[in-house]
C-alpha cells in the first residue's frame, strides 16, 4: 500500500461560458474565482483523506483581488434561447403560464403555492407536480 494523498493547486482562475454584452454571443471566459470558491477548493484536499491544497497567489490577492462570492449563472446566461424554445412549444405568454400554475396572484405577487414551487430548483411545470401530489 503506498501513500494516497490529493493535492489541489489553485491557481485563483477559473473558464466559465458567458454572454459578451457587445457582441451578444457567448463565450469562453477565464475568470477569477471567488473566496467562497477558494475556500471550497481548499476543502476537498482533506475531506476524504490526508491531503494540501498549495495556492499559486498570495494573501495580498487573496484578501484583496477576488469577490466573496461568484456571480450567479443567471447573470452570466443568456436566456434568449430558453424564450426562444418556450416560444416555438405554443407558450407564448409567459406570466400566463406561471398565472396558470397558481404561483402569482393579480398583483404579480407570488402566493402560497408559487411560494413552495420556488424552494424546488426545477422547472416551474415539475415543481407544480411535487406541490400538488402533497395533497
Amino acid at each position: 500500500m503506498g501513500l494516497n494523498m490529493l493535492l489541489i493547486q489553485d491557481f485563483l482562475r477559473y473558464v466559465t461560458l458567458a454572454t459578451l454584452p457587445r457582441t451578444g454571443m457567448e463565450s469562453l471566459l477565464v475568470a477569477p474565482i471567488s473566496k467562497a470558491s477558494a475556500n471550497q477548493r481548499a476543502g476537498r484536499s482533506g475531506r476524504t483523506g490526508p491531503g494540501k491544497c498549495f495556492r499559486l497567489y498570495t494573501a495580498y490577492n487573496y484578501m484583496n483581488g477576488l469577490d466573496y462570492n461568484t456571480v450567479p449563472e443567471i447573470q452570466r446566461t443568456n436566456l434568449a434561447n430558453v424564450v426562444l424554445s418556450l416560444k416555438s412549444l405554443g407558450i407564448h405568454d409567459l406570466l400566463k403560464l406561471i398565472f396558470a400554475l397558481s404561483a402569482l396572484n393579480k398583483l404579480g405577487e407570488l402566493t402560497k403555492v408559487g411560494r413552495r414551487m420556488a424552494e424546488f430548483p426545477l422547472d416551474p411545470m415539475l415543481s407544480k407536480m411535487i406541490v400538488a401530489s402533497d395533497k
